[in-house]
């Protein structure tokens, strides 16, 4: 097994969270923070997470030139409910239901670059398949990488549908290389 991501830690406590039994990980979950896409975004998303200022709270954050850790792992943030053993990511994104261009310009390429890096790194450190989960993988309690808006229709326990229109099988297919390379050096 591989240890877990460390990127930089900013803050490692959510101001809002239901406790420390977040494991085992059964599934990470990609979001949308609704902001623009560009450097210094992640920054202010951990201070977000760790001041309390929404009412969710996430694992990383990530933006074009970083990828920060707001809460460690082992708390159950809020982010996609049901909660408990899954990892937010909150990317700098601006969602859209109607286009996913914003994905074809340079800040939001790195983004999603950086976000399938750390992806694999969880996947690959919490054993997790690397599929992308639909709504009845998700109901069947199936391992793997799910949207915010995926987990919002197969529990509705919330009615937000990010990372909106985003190129999730150019995702995945990232995610898989970079899993294998961390397979491959790490034996």
């Amino acid at each position: 097994m591989t240890a877990p991501p460390s990127p930089p830690v900013r803050g490692g406590h959510p101001a809002h969270h239901s406790g420390t039994g977040n494991h085992p990980i059964t599934r990470v979950v990609i979001h949308s923070a609704v902001m623009d896409c560009q450097p210094g975004a992640a920054e202010l998303l951990a201070k977000w997470n760790r001041e309390g200022t929404t009412a969710g709270s996430w694992h990383y954050a990530v933006d074009p030139t970083a990828t920060l850790q707001c809460s460690f792992d082992r708390y159950v943030c809020w982010h996609a409910p049901p909660n408990g053993h899954s990892i937010g990511i909150e990317m700098a994104d601006r969602p859209s239901s109607i286009s996913g261009a914003r994905w074809l310009t340079l800040n939001q390429r790195r983004t999603l670059r950086r976000t399938a890096k750390l992806t694999a790194e969880l996947c690959v450190a919490y054993e997790l398949p690397l599929v992308l989960l639909n709504v009845e993988a998700l109901r069947a309690g199936r391992k793997g990488i799910a949207t915010h808006a995926t987990v919002s229709a197969a529990f509705g326990q919330s009615s937000h549908w990010d990372p909106g229109k985003w190129p999730a099988d150019k995702f995945l297919r990232m995610v898989r290389k970079y899993a294998n390379t961390i397979k491959e050096n790490n034996p």
